[in-house]
């Protein structure tokens, strides 16, 4: 598996020559297990700040978002390259989502520590800290997803033999689907960071109130009222 990630991070290109030459249930597999780490550490990270019951809740429920998503958008994503002229076999696609999730999720998991510490020593509750950790694990999550971005690129870059058609349309579809999504599926599995220090619990009815959008509307304008800017 390390050999894997260290491949994904520095020489995605060998990565997919190996991966187009191998049985497609071999990569996908160590694929999906550094992925499911990866998630798991961040997700334990963030549950560290409100403790007792969510550690764990969030280390179970990381893993679950990334790839409950990846279940919805995969065939949109799938039919995506093949409108853009990039012929792609169904596992093929899998295998460069695969890749491009995994080494998000290593990349938060690499991260894990450092927003364990911050969100372990915030006071809860506390909107200051509640926007510090924000911030964090936005810039965390821009790091990250650079990351995945690139190696997406490159292996569509891979099947895109022919040069005659960009990967620039696909990719960017790629984005903004799985991002929309994986909004609302976030939204859906709460509680998150932030979301209810005081509950322990899961209720379904919960999730389900709602969207994200909606919700992070909601939190702007309390934001805005309680630093006076809005009455």
């Amino acid at each position: 598996m390390a050999a894997l990630v260290g491949k994904l991070l520095h020489a995605p290109d060998v990565h997919f020559r190996l991966a187009w030459r191998a049985p497609g249930v071999a990569p996908n597999g160590h694929l999906l297990a550094a992925g499911v780490l990866g998630a798991m550490c961040w997700g334990a990270a963030m549950g560290c700040h409100v403790g007792r019951a969510h550690v764990w809740i969030t280390t179970l429920k990381m893993p679950l978002f990334f790839l409950a998503t990846l279940a919805l958008c995969f065939p949109l994503m799938h039919i995506t390259l093949l409108v853009s002229g990039i012929r792609a076999r169904a596992s093929q696609t899998l295998t460069i989502a695969l890749s491009g999730i995994s080494t998000l999720a290593v990349c938060l998991g690499a991260c894990a520590p450092v927003v364990a510490l911050f969100c372990a020593s915030a006071p809860i509750p506390s909107m200051a800290s509640y926007l510090n950790l924000y911030v964090l694990c936005l810039a965390c999550g821009i790091v990250a997803g650079i990351a995945g971005l690139r190696v997406l690129a490159r292996g569509m870059r891979s099947l895109n033999r022919t040069e005659q058609v960009g990967i620039k349309a696909p990719l960017i579809a790629w984005a903004l689907v799985y991002q929309f999504v994986g909004a609302q599926m976030a939204w859906l599995l709460r509680p998150w960071i932030g979301s209810s220090y005081g509950v322990d619990g899961y209720s379904l009815s919960h999730g389900l109130s709602g969207n994200f959008y909606m919700g992070v509307w909601a939190v702007l304008m309390r934001w805005l009222q309680e630093l006076g800017a809005i009455s």
